[in-house]
């Protein structure tokens, strides 16, 4: 597999993990393998074999054509869904009243650019 085909893989793991509040430990005790595995996997260091893809695209509901990258948008570069990434964990950080601010803020964005 190629490298960049690896770390999309794995970004795409850890964004769905990371959406569904599973920690790396839970999904790795679900896939029956160690965390280690799961942290290796979402860097893109290893490639899950077919069982283990199947297992996780399962778990979220996912297809494995959207695990691979098959059927999102050309628009979803790994760059993309790293800075997704970044963005989701400054959110996690923030206390209810700035996390409804963003929330105000971000419909408006989205409102005025989406036109």
């Amino acid at each position: 597999m190629k490298e960049n085909s690896k770390k999309y893989l794995g970004a795409k793991v850890r964004a769905l993990r990371e959406s569904s509040g599973m920690t790396q430990e839970d999904l790795s005790a679900v896939c029956d393998v160690s965390w280690r595995t799961i942290s290796n996997l979402e860097r893109g260091v290893v490639v899950p074999d077919l069982f283990m893809l199947c297992r996780i695209a399962k778990i979220f509901k996912v297809s494995i054509d959207e695990m691979l990258g098959n059927n999102i948008p050309k628009t979803k570069s790994l760059s993309r869904l790293g800075k997704e990434n970044q963005v989701i964990e400054k959110i996690k950080k923030a206390d209810d009243k700035l996390l409804d601010y963003v929330d105000e803020q971000l419909t408006l964005l989205l409102k005025y650019f989406n036109n």
